[in-house]
């Protein structure tokens, strides 16, 4: 079993970062598996099915990261 933690320390993929963005402009995912990494990282919560944006994911959007050089 992969801790929070750990999955965490995985960084951001641009898969999730595209899933994050599509929840913020409202659309549903097409599948439930394109949630799990984010609720996982905690970048979501969920009420019932529906999944709902956290603070830190709200961040994540608002000030995406850069790749170091």
């Amino acid at each position: 079993m992969v801790r929070q933690d750990d999955v965490i320390l995985e960084g951001v993929r641009a898969a999730e970062l595209a899933c994050l963005n599509a929840l913020a402009r409202g659309e549903a995912l097409s599948r439930r598996s394109d949630v799990a990494p984010l609720y996982a990282k905690g970048w979501v919560e969920l009420a019932g099915d529906q999944p709902i944006i956290t603070l830190t994911g709200r961040t994540l959007l608002d000030h995406p990261p850069t790749a170091l050089r």
